[in-house]
């Protein structure tokens, strides 16, 4: 028994399904804050359908998405959604075009707290190799305004993605076929 449930165990670590999906953390070390240069996180990054965006940010911020003008303006009252200022805000980027963000607060938005996202359509046939370290290059350091700076997750370029109904059926599927064994055995 222990060595079927092994087995599973083992095969859906195996058959995690490769994606081309990368999970950005917004501001890099720095996070989701007022002292980050989130323009210059953005500058060089490709956003794809499927990417995901995380917000780290401390309890003085939150994440709005504005229209474009919401973006210029930093227009915060009209937006088109507010996500929950618990510090750690997902968005997945589901399809193309350009998506906009901004901090709640006004006077951060006003003094750069916000980003552009030019999203594009997921190349499934390409694979973005990560990049390679500089020789004597360093991490930067984190930033002091974070509300928990012990956790600290970097970005990925490319990745698997762990979960979703793949993962879930691969899971079923052995599950049953531990089971359909139990039984013909008799135990």
């Amino acid at each position: 028994m222990a060595k079927l449930v092994l087995l599973c165990v083992l095969a859906i670590f195996c058959l995690i399904l490769p994606s081309d999906a990368a999970m950005y953390v917004v501001g890099g070390t720095s996070g989701w804050d007022i002292s980050t240069d989130i323009d210059s996180w953005a500058s060089d990054k490709i956003f794809n359908v499927g990417d995901v965006l995380l917000f780290q940010y401390s309890s003085y911020h939150n994440v709005i998405e504005v229209t474009k003008q919401g973006f210029e303006t930093c227009n915060t009252t009209d937006t088109l959604r507010t996500f929950f200022s618990n510090g750690n805000t997902t968005v997945t980027l589901s399809k193309a075009g350009s998506r906009y963000f901004v901090c709640g607060s006004k006077l951060h938005c006003l003094g750069g707290m916000k980003l552009r996202v030019n999203v594009k359509e997921d190349q499934t046939s390409s694979t973005v190799a990560a990049p390679e370290a500089q020789p004597g290059a360093t991490l930067p350091r984190t930033s002091s305004k974070t509300s928990n700076p012990s956790t600290v997750i970097l970005p990925t370029s490319n990745g698997y993605i762990v979960g979703g109904i793949e993962s879930l059926i691969i899971a079923f599927l052995c599950l049953t076929t531990t089971m359909l064994i139990l039984f013909q055995t008799g135990k």
